[in-house]
């Protein structure tokens, strides 16, 4: 196995032999604590809730091999990461088509991530895969509403895909 990802709260294996990815999570004591007192989801736990949340309304993610608190093991994708595949392919105006898509219906059913920008997604046969689901909170009070989520948007994306998303949100409501 080799590390292909160390970061504060994180660290992802790729298991060569497996064909999977590894995430461990090392979150700060305070979380370990909320999480202990059920006050929110363990990381690994939040992430296997979020895949099925997903699977429920057609939104495809990575398949998930095993779980437990602080550990994910999913399935190579063997995919293209979205802001890769949109260098690549800048006339493909259908994989943005269905990338505003995906996120109005996110935030439409009331599932929120604090970074729904071009690094959290991978392209596959054109198909659109959600990654990094341990973020994603399926709420229903929205705490942060869609306002703050289209917000974070903002720096990472072109603004003229934004509003198209906001006037998505508006035309559901």
């Amino acid at each position: 196995m080799k590390i292909i990802s160390e970061q504060k709260r994180s660290l992802v294996y790729f298991n060569e032999k497996e064909d999977t990815f590894i995430k461990i999570f090392k979150p700060k004591f305070l979380n370990r604590l909320k999480y202990f007192f059920r006050f929110r989801k363990y990381p690994g736990d939040n992430f296997f809730f979020i895949s099925k949340e997903l699977k429920k309304l057609e939104i495809n993610t990575v398949e998930i091999i095993s779980h437990s608190h602080y550990k994910i093991v999913t399935k190579n994708i063997h995919g293209t990461p979205l802001h890769i595949y949109l260098e690549k392919n800048r006339d493909n105006n259908e994989i943005i088509k269905k990338y505003i898509f995906l996120v109005t219906k996110l935030l439409k059913n009331d599932i929120y991530s604090g970074d729904l920008s071009f690094d959290n997604f991978f392209v596959k046969n054109d198909e659109i895969i959600v990654i990094d689901l341990e973020d994603y909170r399926k709420v229903k009070f929205f705490k942060r509403d869609k306002k703050e989520a289209i917000r974070r948007l903002y720096g990472k994306i072109n603004n003229e895909i934004i509003k198209k998303i906001e006037d998505n949100l508006k035309n559901l409501s």
